[in-house]
């Protein structure tokens, strides 16, 4: 993509923002909000002030990213290609692994080694891996059922490369991966990670199609960023290339949270380490297909993340730094605070359609933020190269997709407060089509 391109549609999305902005503070809207009881009033002013909050973190997440296109310039070729280590956990994923496991051989390298780790899986997936070891570059290993964590150190422990990759057994990798990725090693000696893109492999129910979206805006967007800044805060699960060295001296991952993935990524942060983000090099993964499943997947995944924070706050009390109370203050306020507050107004929002005048309210309020995010989307689908039947979810999203998701960010923060008991949630694997 020509960056004189990529420049006119970030100006483009850049003044529809600042145009909503125009449209909200000085066309007077607060003095249009007035109702007969105090506490009305006081909630809507709180709403939309909350409301520029939200425009202005937008705006500037997305001149970071608009700054991250147009002037980070990696070398194209690689100096030299070392060997990087492939590893894939695996526990019951007899039905996708065979199909990971050829993708990555399909990689474009010269020299790579695949690491399956076999967690003590109850079917066949052992017996599924074993066969792949008829190509040399497969080695395959079994534990006793430790968990996704202790399979990754073991794998880690058990690599040869001077790097690694960690990929989910239900994903399959681009071809350009490691040609994309390694040059970013060469060109920064503290760099501890590249961070791919997830796309979705299944969208082929409104379910999936909404998460395809929401992978596009709610977090590839964000990595962009981050990335400007070398302060990517989540390496993902099914795409992430890590120096071996670097994650060894911090002691591997951690299993004392149910985001393996965001606490390793904040702790490399907080040791004052790199990680950037390529949106080159993807992993199209199995999203859930069905309500309960996906209720599972994210209530984990907040919840672990808001264990992650705490953790790193406890960190932080012990060795402090001016970089890991950046990474995380940034984290509780996207993490913690913003879904709590989107969550309240929801409420509010109920409250005030029973009680007061809701268009009044509502409109300026929902249609800001229902505009934010067809920006964005068109902004996204620009840079992700996707399609463009995604925007038109784009105007669903605030009040269905959308609106599930807080409540169950909601729900998963609080539980986690009061210490609620949980499991993991194993998703069941369909296969991709």
């Amino acid at each position: 993509m020509k960056k004189s391109f990529t420049s006119a549609i970030t100006i483009v999305t850049i003044t529809i923002i600042c145009s909503l902005l125009v449209i909200i503070f000085y066309l007077n809207i607060p003095d249009n909000w007035q109702f007969n009881n105090p506490y009305a009033n006081f909630v809507a002013k709180l709403m939309l002030y909350y409301l520029l909050f939200i425009f202005v973190r937008t705006f500037l997440l997305l001149i970071l990213s608009f700054l991250e296109v147009i002037f980070y310039k990696k070398s194209r070729d690689i100096v030299k290609y070392p060997l990087v280590t492939l590893i894939i956990p695996a526990y019951n994923e007899e039905k996708v692994l065979k199909k990971a496991i050829e993708s990555v051989l399909e990689i474009d390298y010269p020299n790579l080694e695949v690491l399956v780790v076999d967690d003590g899986s109850t079917d066949d997936t052992f017996f599924v891996a074993k066969e792949m070891e008829k190509h040399s570059q497969v080695r395959v290993i079994h534990q006793s059922n430790a968990g996704k964590s202790k399979a990754l150190n073991y794998g880690i422990s058990e690599a040869l490369g001077d790097y690694f990759v960690c990929m989910d057994a239900d994903s399959v990798l681009s071809k350009n991966l490691l040609i994309e990725a390694i040059p970013y090693f060469e060109r920064d000696e503290n760099l501890a990670a590249v961070a791919g893109a997830v796309q979705v492999g299944n969208a082929n129910n409104l379910l999936t199609i909404f998460q395809k979206l929401e992978y596009i805006i709610g977090l590839n967007f964000h990595k962009k960023a981050q990335s400007f800044l070398n302060m990517v805060t989540i390496v993902p699960g099914p795409i992430g290339v890590f120096d071996r060295s670097k994650v060894y001296a911090i002691g591997g991952y951690s299993s004392d949270t149910f985001a393996e993935d965001s606490d390793l990524s904040m702790r490399l942060l907080m040791e004052g380490y790199n990680i950037k983000y390529c949106d080159k090099i993807t992993a199209t993964t199995e999203a859930p297909d069905e309500i309960n499943a996906l209720i599972t997947q994210r209530y984990r995944w907040s919840r672990g993340m808001v264990q992650a924070i705490f953790k790193g706050m406890n960190l932080l009390w012990d060795n402090f730094s001016v970089r890991g109370a950046l990474v995380i203050t940034y984290m509780f306020f996207e993490t913690i605070l913003i879904p709590l507050i989107n969550f309240s107004f929801i409420m509010l929002t109920l409250e005030f359609a029973l009680l007061y005048n809701i268009v009044d309210l509502m409109g300026p309020y929902f249609v800001g933020l229902t505009l934010l995010d067809v920006a964005l989307c068109f902004y996204s689908i620009i840079m992700e190269r996707q399609v463009f039947s995604l925007l038109i979810l784009s105007f669903l999203n605030r009040l269905t997709y959308g609106l599930l998701l807080e409540v169950i960010r909601f729900f998963s923060i609080f539980d986690e407060l009061l210490k609620i008991p949980m499991k993991w949630g194993v998703l069941e694997r369909k296969g991709m089509n």
